[in-house]
């Protein structure tokens, strides 16, 4: 029997009134079929373990609402989505309804109108700020307007080798971890503290942990890129010191070098977001892993910080052209968001902080450093329309350092100088 009505709660004890939708099909949209069963396109890029339980939230969504929505799913690498948006945002038989994205990605993607503001989805849901982490929440903001609703939190942690380290042993601290470093490191055993890679994201993101841990600043309050600060320079030095000075690290270790290293048992750190703990088998095994997890150096406590960032979901402008198919994307965030223990499992911290708080999740142990890390976790400017080309730029600058190419003041300063160039030419 199909309902007259969708009923949208957020646990079993609180349910929000009902939402009479019309069985017709209102100015034609392609969208809904003729009898009334609303079809809503899903993009996102979570293309590992992550994205099979994205799959299976969503195959559980369309079960439950068979007959009044059913959802679509896209999968594709982060870059070829944001590519596709662009091109694909007039054709409303082919473009989204719903998207994950990054909040690096946000303020650009809003620059180009291509969002729905939805300031009304927190009062829709029955939910406040309250109710979950702040950076993430406050992500979804730009301009004073609502364009996104916080799905999860996603630090950087500390995975170790527990055959080359004990538990008692692990660092709280940098100074502490370059100690342990040096003092694992045997280049005749080629064992080495931490395999620092040149080309991996993770590593501008460890940079960018200890330039906010030394007070430092990604952009300034008119959003110039200062982290050629005194702060950086020190960040980048430490991390270049870890190769040239202490040798705790092989030199020009490339994109996925520290990985095959720390697999291959030559490392004691390795440094990864949540979504590597099912690849490590540590959410349903940790307890028999040769692998542990502890949180980043310097990002607990109580003047720990990390950074961090934030999957976010969205709603396109252009395909959500009536109350009926809008009212569905609120129904299916709705559901990925108080599913949200089952987004937990697939190596993720919900932003939502009453998962966060229950039995359940506190027993996923090997999650519970990065949710540490997370409620500490700082997301930058993510109110920036040109945040991630300026994160680009850094990371850039974090390359040309660890490589050996360039001093870490000067791969700083000329990473600054190229995106106020980059800045100039995009504008004009």
């Amino acid at each position: 029997m199909r309902k007259k009505c969708l009923s949208l709660c957020l646990s079993a004890a609180m349910l929000l009134p009902c939402i009479a939708f019309s069985a017709c099909n209102p100015g034609g949209d392609p969208n809904i079929s003729e009898t009334g069963e609303v079809t809503l396109r899903f993009w996102n890029g979570f293309t590992g373990m992550d994205g099979d339980s994205m799959d299976a939230i969503v195959a559980d969504f369309n079960e439950e609402y068979a007959g009044e929505i059913k959802v679509e799913t896209d999968k594709m690498d982060w870059d070829t989505l944001f590519t596709k948006l662009t091109t694909t945002k007039s054709n409303l038989s082919t473009a989204p309804h719903v998207v994950a994205m990054s909040n690096q990605r946000l303020a650009g993607i809003v620059d180009q109108d291509l969002l729905m503001a939805i300031d009304d989805l927190p009062e829709y849901l029955g939910v406040t700020q309250s109710d979950y982490i702040s950076s993430a929440w406050n992500a979804g903001v730009i301009g004073g307007t609502r364009y996104s609703f916080p799905l999860d939190i996603h630090p950087t942690a500390m995975f170790y080798n527990k055959d080359l380290i004990s538990e008692e042993e692990l660092p709280s601290t940098w100074e502490e971890f370059v100690e342990i470093c040096v003092e694992k490191t045997n280049t005749e055993t080629g064992v080495y503290g931490f395999a620092v890679p040149s080309m991996y994201s993770i590593t501008k993101d460890i940079f960018a942990s200890i330039l906010l841990q030394n007070g430092g600043a990604l952009f300034d309050a008119e959003n110039n890129a200062v982290y050629n600060s005194d702060q950086g320079d020190a960040a980048l030095e430490f991390l270049s010191d870890l190769v040239y000075t202490y040798k705790v690290s092989p030199e020009n270790v490339g994109a996925g070098g520290d990985y095959t290293l720390f697999m291959a048992g030559r490392s004691v750190f390795y440094f990864d977001g949540p979504w590597l703990l099912n690849t490590f088998d540590l959410i349903k095994n940790g307890d028999t892993s040769h692998i542990g997890v502890a949180p980043m150096p310097g990002a607990t406590g109580e003047n720990g910080i990390s950074f961090s960032g934030s999957h976010q979901l969205t709603l396109m402008k252009n395909t959500v052209t009536s109350e009926r198919v809008k009212e569905a994307c609120y129904t299916f965030i709705q559901y990925i968001q108080t599913h949200s223990l089952e987004w937990a499992y697939a190596g993720q911290v919900p932003a939502y902080l009453p998962t966060l708080e229950s039995e359940e999740y506190q027993q996923i142990e090997a999650l519970q450093p990065f949710t540490q890390t997370a409620l500490n976790a700082q997301l930058g400017q993510s109110d920036y329309k040109y945040f991630y080309e300026g994160y680009n730029y850094m990371g850039v600058a974090v390359s040309n350092a660890i490589s050996g190419k360039y001093s870490a003041a000067e791969a700083l300063d000329r990473a600054v100088r190229s995106f106020s160039n980059w800045i100039i030419d995009n504008e004009y």
